[in-house]
């Protein structure tokens, strides 16, 4: 199996009920079992589920391990690690009906996956968040393409702090990608740590039935994902 690579899978593509969903929840641990019953909504344990069936499935012929046999640590920042092949980085996303499941072997990894589903004040979000030079890349962007231009530059930032174990709330300004939008790299603020690191970056629109798309974006240090190939994108219709 090539890697890095993405797995993705629609939600209602395995019903709640269904023997299928039954052997799926059979594979998570009894931790697993605790914290999807935390979640009030079905449809919420549902996906948490199966997130975390698609996991252990890819994890374990990856590693070519029984995927319910699989063991996990976190690390004191909350990022999760296979303790059986710790050299096996992966990130995991949820948008609507979808679940976004990227591994590298390389570095750690980010994913973000963007269902939209309603309409958003683009330009007040990125004035308020975004760096000043995305801003202005935006305010010029076409109407009909500022949706697309937005959730681009949004998928992207948030898989390179997932791929850091931050989280957005260590600043979505301290990345300026408006260079990498042009065709001219990134900038990230010089008080991030690793800030001279060779970030890569991958982002693609997958079609829907519907006429809409999904955003897509990766982010790691791994040189094969800037060349992410259409091969390395799996679309899951089952686990």
């Amino acid at each position: 199996m090539t890697l890095p690579a993405v797995w993705i899978l629609r939600r209602d593509d395995i019903a709640p009920e269904s023997d299928t969903a039954e052997a799926l929840g059979a594979l998570l641990s009894a931790d697993e079992r605790v914290r999807q019953q935390r979640y009030r909504d079905t449809e919420a344990r549902h996906g948490f589920m199966l997130s975390r069936a698609l996991l252990r499935n890819v994890l374990g012929k990856i590693s070519n391990r029984a995927p319910e046999s699989l063991v996990f640590s976190v690390s004191e920042t909350g990022k999760p690690a296979l303790d059986s092949a710790p050299e096996l980085h992966f990130s995991l996303s949820h948008s609507g009906q979808w679940i976004a499941l990227a591994v590298s072997c390389e570095s750690d990894i980010g994913v973000d996956i963007e269902q939209p589903r309603r309409p958003r004040d683009f330009l007040r979000i990125a004035r308020h968040y975004f760096h000043p030079q995305e801003y202005a890349l935006l305010e010029t962007s076409p109407l009909e393409l500022l949706p697309v231009h937005f959730y681009r530059l949004w998928t992207m930032k948030e898989a390179f702090f997932k791929a850091r174990g931050t989280g957005i709330s260590e600043g979505l300004g301290r990345i300026n990608l408006a260079g990498f939008h042009l065709g001219q790299g990134i900038a990230l603020d010089a008080a991030i740590e690793d800030a001279g690191a060779p970030w890569q970056f991958s982002y693609t629109m997958q079609p829907l039935p519907d006429g809409n798309h999904l955003h897509l974006a990766l982010a790691g240090r791994d040189p094969a994902l800037g060349e992410l190939s259409v091969e390395q994108i799996h679309r899951c219709s089952r686990i």
